[in-house]
């Protein structure tokens, strides 16, 4: 990254934080104030009055002080923390004499323990933007080892801030204690999205903070979450691919190139960066237009004896890693180094790939007809390796991914065996040298497990189509109000009747269009519900306006049947049977003063009915075509998916993130790209079990993900920021904790770790 570029970043992120930080404070203010008002009416003591009393008083009358105080420290302290980021400029107890040592008093020891307390409790609060934070500084300053000390925005300095601010600004000891307490509790609630905006700002510049993929005992510095500790055995199984990938590097230099070890080199190759590979010496290789190859030329061969389901190697049996016995086979003496590496390093990767437990055996056995096509495709195109997104990979993940769990014994497990099977003899029948046909295969993959998880439970069946219609009828109700609006703004209609409009015609008409979805009525018949709804608009718009002695006796003629309309629209939303009569109590009101008014002389004319029909008219939608133009997913309402639900025949168990912070463009990419159609999962039940899952369905514009739970009837529903919290609290665990590809080059990265060790 450029300097400017990072300095940028950093500057950026930096005036989010002290923006963000005042803003936090205020409301804490706010939630404390109002927790203090609470507390005062149950307060037992005449000191405890007095105290929360004080408490109230210095927050309504002292709290700009102490906001200003607040953001000056912290301030302060964040500029500080730029300037020391991974350069050692603290001081050290090794540079330290005598001289400059003293005891420390009780005051600095109560100010330690306090800080250090409330420090702990939001970073457990926060404990993934923190870490993601930590690793995207380390990056930017081109660090292998994540160190909270040195992220600026680590919650120290904010717990700190905090607590010297109310020990300046108030006078009383307790008063300041009771302030830290109920002060600390409401900022920790608001911490999740100050610090999701940090983020932001280094995420949409494309820096994620991916996580390490090295080893290391705190599970926050993993690069996936979840991960089981490394079995040290691993390594073994690769150190003669190791050591002969270290003397092919000896032999291009002392040190190897550029000075790298095994390690650093294989790191190097799984980097996402695109259109550079790296050979030896340094020098950069160029993405090529595939020459004629012979390595290419004889693994064709290898791959043709596998799409005809011949051993492509002797004595290697179905599932086994067949490489390292094709390495001497394939004349590596004529290839270049970086060849001959990519060969090392593919064949270690499926070492481990084809000794994975959590890949079933059934899958191994079809995992390892890809070798030869998967070594093929990375000797032509290095993206491979350092492009997570690169189709081979994408395949052989969505590929492993669907089969965990899944038993071959069963109808279900056959159907799916059996077309991971034809997807595998896709590849070998067709793949030349175009890696094309990998991602066309992960297309028909998907397409498939569409189809076959809603073919496949009768249950999920219905709740598929439960999920579709509760987010179609969020996307309809945003595009409807949207619509009205721009229908009666130029109108400048009487606002009550312009709220009633607003804020209850979409639902009317959402609902009518669904039920005559529902019976097979189309939605221009005159005798569908929607038509009915629709047309009863400009007709109460122009029963309001003024009226002519002609007009008023074609409202009288209108008023019955509109009447009779209008109650049975706010019936068919279910409005409160208080809302509905207040609603037609006004109407009956404003009514009576048009029937009894006389038109003003010189008040602006008036659309007629008829024209009012035509602005109407633009109010139109298809309940099948449901556009969204949104970046945010919509937000189905919990009655209406519960409503939804029942009428579909399927139990809900919804869980929407009422009071969880709402996910960010990162968060839901992270979501995209990681829980797929049929990715198992395990909830954590109420007596600390497992109980095993699977997601079955995503909504059209992700908005709700579906799962099926083991032995239970009703079908559990997320939103993406509260699916993202339950992973975070692990109240939901993946079954993989990372697709089979990514979990086998972190498998590799540990083995060149413990031979660096070595």
């Amino acid at each position: 990254m450029a300097e400017n570029e990072y300095k940028r970043l950093l500057i950026a992120a930096k005036e989010r934080a002290l923006t963000g930080l005042l803003s936090v404070v205020q409301r804490a203010m706010q939630d404390t104030d109002k927790y203090i008002v609470e507390q005062l009416s149950e307060a037992r003591s005449g000191l405890d009055h007095s105290t929360l009393t004080s408490v109230r008083h210095f927050l309504r009358q002292d709290g700009n002080v102490f906001l200003r105080r607040m953001d000056e420290l912290y301030r302060n302290s964040l500029e500080r923390a730029m300037q020391t980021m991974y350069v050692d400029l603290r001081a050290g107890m090794r540079n330290k004499t005598a001289n400059e040592l003293s005891l420390i008093d009780d005051d600095a020891v109560t100010h330690q323990i306090e800080v250090g307390k409330l420090a702990e409790r939001m970073r457990d609060a926060n404990e993934e933007h923190i870490g993601r934070l930590n690793v995207i500084i380390a990056q930017l300053h081109g660090q292998r080892e994540a160190k909270e000390r040195e992220n600026p925005f680590r919650p120290y300095l904010l717990a700190r801030a905090l607590y010297e601010a109310i020990k300046d600004t108030a006078n009383d000891e307790t008063k300041a204690r009771v302030l830290f307490d109920q002060l600390s509790n409401a900022l920790a609630q608001h911490l999740p999205g100050y610090y999701q905006s940090i983020r932001e700002v280094f995420e949409t510049s494309g820096v994620f903070g991916r996580f390490q993929a090295q080893r290391s005992r705190a599970a926050h510095n993993q690069r996936y979450f979840g991960a089981p500790p490394m079995d040290p055995s691993m390594a073994t199984r690769v150190m003669p691919g190791l050591h002969r990938m270290l003397e092919s590097m000896q032999a291009g230099g002392a040190n190897g190139p550029q000075g790298e070890s095994v390690e650093d080199f294989i790191r190097q190759m799984f980097m996402p960066s695109r259109s550079i590979g790296f050979g030896l010496g340094g020098d950069p290789l160029k993405v090529r237009d595939f020459p004629p190859n012979p390595l290419v030329a004889k693994l064709s061969d290898f791959q043709s004896k596998a799409a005809r389901k011949e051993p492509v190697a002797a004595a290697i049996e179905p599932g086994k890693n067949a490489l390292p016995a094709l390495r001497e086979q394939m004349g590596l003496d004529n290839a270049s180094p970086t060849e001959r590496m990519t060969v090392d390093v593919v064949s270690m990767l499926f070492e481990f790939i084809l000794t994975d437990d959590q890949v079933t055996p059934e899958m191994r056995r079809q995992i390892g007809r890809l070798q030869v096509p998967i070594l093929k495709a990375a000797l032509l195109d290095q993206e491979l390796m350092h492009d997570e997104t690169h189709p081979v990979r994408l395949l052989l993940n969505r590929l492993g991914t669907a089969a965990v769990s899944a038993d071959p014994v069963t109808p279900a497990g056959r159907t799916l065996t059996a077309e991971i099977e034809r997807v595998v003899d896709k590849v070998l029948a067709e793949f030349g040298t175009d890696t094309a046909v990998f991602a066309t295969c992960a297309n028909e993959f998907e397409a498939f497990l569409t189809r076959f998880l809603r073919k496949e439970d009768n249950l999920a069946a219905r709740g598929i189509d439960a999920v579709e219609d509760a987010e179609r009828f969020s996307v309809l109700l945003t595009n409807v109000t949207k619509a009205l609006c721009d229908v009666l703004v130029p109108l400048n209609v009487d606002k009550r009747i312009s709220d009633v409009i607003i804020l209850v015609w979409p639902h009317v008409l959402v609902h009518a269009a669904w039920q005559d979805k529902l019976a097979n009525i189309g939605q221009d018949d005159a005798a569908g519900m929607f038509r009915q709804f629709h047309s009863a608009l400009p007709e109460l718009v122009w029963s309001l306006q003024e009226k002519s002695p002609q007009q008023r006796t074609a409202l009288i003629r209108l008023l019955p049947d509109l009447v009779k309309r209008l109650r049975k629209a706010l019936d068919i939303i279910q409005l409160p049977e208080e809302d509905a009569k207040q609603i037609l109590d006004q109407l009956v009101d404003m009514h009576t003063q048009v029937l009894r008014g006389q038109p003003k002389p010189g008040a602006p004319e008036q659309l007629s009915l008829d024209d009012l029909r035509k602005e109407f008219a633009r109010v139109a939608f298809s309940w099948d075509r449901a556009s969204w133009e949104l970046p945010e997913p919509p937000a189905p309402r919990e009655d209406i998916i519960l409503e939804i639900f029942t009428r579909h025949g399927a139990n809900a168990d919804l869980n929407l993130g009422v009071n969880t912070v709402s996910s960010t463009a990162a968060d839901r990419d992270f979501l995209a790209q990681t829980y797929l159609l049929g990715t198992r999962v395990a909830f954590r039940g109420p007596d600390g079990g497992k109980i095993a899952g699977q997601l079955v369905w995503i909504s059209t514009h992700r908005s709700l993900y579906l799962f099926k739970q083991e032995g239970k009837t009703a079908l559990a529903v997320y939103s993406p920021a509260a699916l993202l919290e339950a992973l975070r609290a692990e109240a939901i665990i993946p079954v993989e904790y990372a697709p089979v590809f990514e979990r086998a080059v972190e498998s590799l990265l540990f083995g060149a770790g413990s031979i660096a060790n070595a």
